[in-house]
């Protein structure tokens, strides 16, 4: 059940990330990194309204053993009120913020993307419900959906020069279908129910999950946030095009595996053991894909780019070869979460946020002034000291060994290694860019599948929790 639920969540999530690139490289090629720039500069605020309607409490509805539908109502009802005055308030101060960052453009898009949490919020309740009964299959039919009728009207939007009120209209359109989606399967559950005194079992668990998204959110988005206000919109557009190459396998893999894993140990009684195991399959799981996808966008990048987008952008490839080795790392260390809340430990996550968070921010705002590429190094050495940690104290609190993570990453990190290693020797043999990168890419994919198989029967048992029968779940 493990491995068919993490594969539905997973590749709903690598199929909706690969449709949001695509359509932001298509965008690229009829926008100025300066227009792309106040969407990225947006995003922040739609994420932190969005932490601040959920309350935690889509988590809480996930884990909790004893739930009631009037729980569940009144916080659906407590959600949508929230989502309601936010939305309006951010609306409300979209061109003052506009003119104290003096970013051109930005009060009308903010303003309409201000529609995105009204629409999300609505949406979360529902598919916490789902999510509660692993529902998983049914959640990535609708999400794929969304995403898939979306998409074909914003490239439609673009073709006709909506320009970049074709991403927004993507945004608005994809959540508006998922709330219809979500909504209608649980109109039978979900009532307005204001009798909010009966959530303070949920909001107690639900503080702890939303103290630690929000110190999340702030260590994620306090970078955007700076660069837009301190270097300008086409510096933050470029860098958020880049970083989105870092994030691949967080958003299709990791986030959506920690949400499966964190249900699936949390509905279930299982001994030291199977959790060791179960994490450790993940773990393998991830690092299989991540590890050599990430690594591969160091050399692989540069000449595609070059060959699709404007000089406009010729900056992203740089910025990708400093970020993607960390996306590789963050890929695995930030299970950590999923981990440590599953087995009732919100305290400690929560304060290893709290030290990740402080340490993150204080280092962009120390190095925004010195310019776009001193502030990338510096978040890749504190991200990566920080991905350590997070391993560290997940050991420490949990019954996971090194050996347990050990195990796990062999075989994707000594693969990886060979065939960069191969890649970079055969580039050096070939005249033109195109022989180049082809002949890297080969070797490189080459190397990394004959490691795979070598390794094969290794990681065949490092992988064998996710083909086991779930155990009895906790009522």
């Amino acid at each position: 059940m493990l491995a068919r639920n993490m594969a539905s969540m997973s590749a709903l999530s690598l199929y909706r990330n690969a449709v949001q690139f695509a359509l932001n490289i298509l965008m690229a090629r009829f926008i100025l990194p300066a227009e792309y720039g106040l969407l990225v500069f947006t995003a922040p605020f739609l994420a932190f309204l969005g932490l601040m309607t959920d309350l935690g409490l889509s988590s809480a509805i996930v884990r909790s053993k004893g739930l009631s539908d009037r729980q569940t109502s009144a916080a659906f009802t407590l959600t949508l009120g929230l989502g309601v005055a936010l939305a309006l308030g951010l609306g409300a101060l979209a061109w003052p913020i506009q003119s104290l960052v003096h970013m051109r453009g930005l009060g009308p898009v903010m303003a309409a993307m201000s529609g995105v949490v009204l629409l999300n919020v609505a949406s979360t309740v529902p598919r916490a419900l789902l999510e509660r009964h692993l529902r998983y299959g049914r959640i990535a039919g609708i999400e794929a959906g969304a995403v898939l009728i979306s998409a074909a009207c914003a490239v439609l939007a673009a073709l006709l020069g909506a320009g970049v009120w074709a991403l927004v209209g993507y945004n608005l359109l994809s959540q508006l279908l998922r709330a219809i989606a979500y909504g209608w399967l649980a109109r039978r559950e979900l009532r307005l129910e204001f009798g909010w005194t009966g959530l303070k079992p949920l909001l107690s668990f639900g503080g702890w999950v939303l103290a630690t998204n929000g110190l999340t959110f702030f260590s994620r988005n306090s970078d955007n946030l700076l660069i837009g206000g301190v270097l300008g919109s086409a510096a933050v557009g470029v860098y958020g095009l880049g970083y989105q190459f870092m994030m691949i396998p967080l958003m299709a893999i990791t986030w959506p595996s920690s949400s499966v894993m964190f249900a699936m140990l949390s509905r279930q009684a299982l001994h030291a053991s199977r959790v060791r195991e179960t994490v450790r399959s993940v773990v393998s799981a991830t690092a299989v894909l991540s590890f050599p996808a990430m690594i591969y966008l160091t050399f692989g990048l540069s000449y595609p780019v070059r060959l699709v987008l404007s000089p406009h952008w010729g900056a992203v490839p740089a910025i990708v070869t400093w970020l993607a080795p960390l996306g590789a790392l963050q890929s695995i260390a930030s299970y950590s979460g999923a981990v440590l809340m599953a087995m009732g430990k919100p305290r400690v996550q929560f304060l290893l946020s709290l030290a990740n968070t402080v340490v993150t921010v204080a280092a962009f705002v120390l190095t925004v002034r010195f310019g776009l590429f001193p502030l990338i190094r510096t978040y890749v050495a504190v991200g990566g000291a920080m991905s350590l940690v997070m391993l560290a104290v997940t050991v420490r609190s949990s019954v996971i060994t090194w050996s347990d993570l050990g195990r796990a990453v062999a075989p994707a990190a000594l693969a990886t290694a060979a065939g960069l290693a191969a890649a970079l020797l055969i580039g050096r043999l070939a005249g033109s860019d195109a022989s180049r990168w082809a002949m890297s890419t080969a070797a490189f994919g080459v190397v990394v599948l004959g490691g795979y198989g070598i390794m094969f029967r290794h990681m065949r048992g490092s992988l064998a929790a996710l083909v086991a029968p779930a155990t009895e779940s906790i009522a």
